[in-house]
């Protein structure tokens, strides 16, 4: 069965139309539900499902957060690729309470498409909006494996904001929109004047309350951005592909411009603008955050190769600990240099974060809210992505590595690994950035939007 599509040259102006074939794909549903007891799990999946794609849909649905207060529910649709091969598209929903009767069950429905049938139809994800479904049953045990039926390409009124997202996303920017809900209009738009050369790369969440840096381009709820504006939109520039991605600033867009805050390189350290639109009367310049400090220094440390048994040991550590905090990991036996730069790329805080004037107005508060609200700023701000890893850390020796991944997150004395054995050190790391109590409900989330930020990212840490 085929179907037609039809997408946009860069920017715009002339359409082409393309004749997308039906497309096969495996499917698997993970989720938590009200009619069993077992958490978040795989609920079903087609027969060609490998254990890696689910490993992979799992983590990235942790990565997917939790409602903030006031956000819209979970819908929309997501589409990433796989490092084990096939892209996957993949659509949320809410499943209301869960088998305990706690509110906010989360189910995804996910589809695997190989890398050529997806280049089939066209490098769009939207193209399988139809196949994705929300509502799931008991008797939901096996699925099959599919043959999508593609939806045709719509030709839909313009949204000035699509021309300036698909130029940023040509330019390897990501962006983020500041929205009430999904973007599933505004997102097709984008991509019906993306190339073919940036569709086939360009990852996309309509609609995402965590995880922002899995997405090239991702709509997050306003509440979580801290921002009024209704026309809100950051940028951030990509390092490459598969690199970390690190903000140039904010940009804010109008039915005419866009305005891009800038990223400049002074004194040997790198420093990141970020612009905010003024407060009204107030005249508030931008806040510039400095980026970057020195890492442990290699020449400290014995270049002496380690015993296999003990980075055995320490991958068993790295792996117990990568669970707690709801990674997956497929091998436990990994190299523990993997595993690490798994630690450094994924257990991040990438969201709001309160301005100095607002630490200093709860710093002054009476009672208990205003002194835990910066417990909880002070634990988010040691997952900052603001301390890559060294050039030449595969390279290192154990000690040195292990050091400079407590270094990432901000335990430069918090972890002192020449008392500890290097298992022990994993574990010393993954307790100091555990929660020391559990995160309740805040009456301050909605005066401080970062707060709530805070408290969805925090809900997901173990408890030490």
């Amino acid at each position: 069965m085929k179907c037609t599509g039809a997408f946009r040259a860069p920017y715009g102006k002339q359409l082409v139309v393309m004749k997308h074939p039906s497309v096969p794909c495996e499917q698997a549903v993970y989720g938590s539900f009200p009619f069993w007891d077992r958490g978040y799990a795989v609920l079903a999946q087609s027969p060609g499902c490998r254990p890696e794609w689910l490993a992979e849909l799992r983590a990235a649905c942790q990565r997917y957060g939790e409602r903030p207060p006031g956000a819209a529910e979970a819908g929309g649709l997501f589409a990433v690729k796989l490092a084990s091969g096939p892209w996957m598209i993949v659509r949320p929903s809410a499943q209301g309470c869960d088998d305990q009767g706690r509110p906010g069950a989360l189910a995804f429905h996910a589809l695997f498409v190989g890398p050529a049938d997806y280049r089939r139809a066209g490098y769009d994800p939207f193209a399988f909006a139809g196949a994705l479904k929300g509502e799931w049953t008991a008797e939901t045990r096996v699925l099959s494996s599919a043959v999508c039926v593609l939806e045709p390409g719509q030709v839909v009124q313009d949204d000035p904001r699509a021309g300036p997202i698909a130029e940023a996303l040509a330019r390897r920017r990501r962006v983020v929109v500041d929205a009430d809900g999904p973007i599933d209009a505004l997102a097709r738009q984008v991509w019906q004047r993306l190339p073919s050369s940036v569709r086939k790369r360009a990852t996309v969440a309509t609609w995402a309350f965590d995880g922002m840096a899995q997405f090239d381009f991702v709509a997050r709820p306003r509440s979580a951005a801290g921002s009024g504006d209704d026309s809100s939109i950051a940028l951030y520039e990509t390092e490459g592909t598969g690199a970390a991605r690190r903000p140039v600033g904010s940009a804010y867009l109008s039915r005419t411009a866009v305005i891009v805050a800038l990223s400049i390189v002074g004194g040997g350290l790198a420093i990141g603008i970020v612009l905010r639109p003024a407060r009204s009367g107030t005249g508030a310049a931008p806040t510039v955050t400095r980026r970057y400090a020195a890492p442990p220094d290699r020449s400290h440390y014995r270049d002496e190769p380690s015993d296999p048994d003990e980075r055995r040991r320490v991958s068993e550590a790295l792996a117990d600990a990568t669970d707690r905090f709801g990674l997956a990991v497929a091998d436990r036996q990994a190299d523990p240099v993997a595993l690490m730069a798994l630690w450094a790329r994924e257990v991040r805080y990438r969201g709001p974060l309160l301005m100095p004037e607002e630490r200093a107005t709860l710093g002054q508060m009476p009672g208990h809210d205003g002194a835990l609200a910066l417990h909880w700023d002070a634990h988010v701000r040691r997952f900052l992505d603001d301390r890559p890893l060294p050039d030449g850390f595969a390279r290192g020796p154990l000690r040195w590595q292990l050091d400079c991944l407590a270094w990432s997150f901000h335990l430069d004395a918090g972890v002192p690994s020449a008392q500890r054995t290097a298992p022990e050190v994993v574990h010393g790391l993954a307790d100091a950035l555990a929660m020391d109590v559990p995160v309740h409900a805040s009456s301050l989330t909605g005066r401080y939007p970062a707060l709530a930020s805070y408290a969805a990212f925090l809900r997901r840490l173990p408890t030490r």
